[in-house]
């Protein structure tokens, strides 16, 4: 399976041409969450439905260094 971080960035530019930016973006945290143990900080931000911006600092505290970065970059 391919990683979603890498899937995320390689349909980026198609995305924002076409408009499917929120599309992607949605896509990239269903798949990140279905790899994370419910344990996990991230899982939990996600399953509350934080923001994108809180999602990216929980995420970085976890090490999902890439994870963040693609949260950060939806969030500017």
């Amino acid at each position: 399976m391919k990683d979603p971080v890498a899937n995320f960035w390689g349909n980026i530019e198609g995305a924002l041409d076409q408009g499917g930016f929120q599309y992607i973006l949605e896509d990239l945290v269903v798949k990140v969450r279905a790899e994370l143990d419910d344990s996990s900080m991230t899982a939990q931000s996600i399953d509350r439905h934080d923001s994108y911006s809180n999602m990216a600092t929980i995420a970085q505290k976890d090490g999902l260094e890439d994870f963040a970065l693609a949260l950060r970059f939806a969030n500017d």
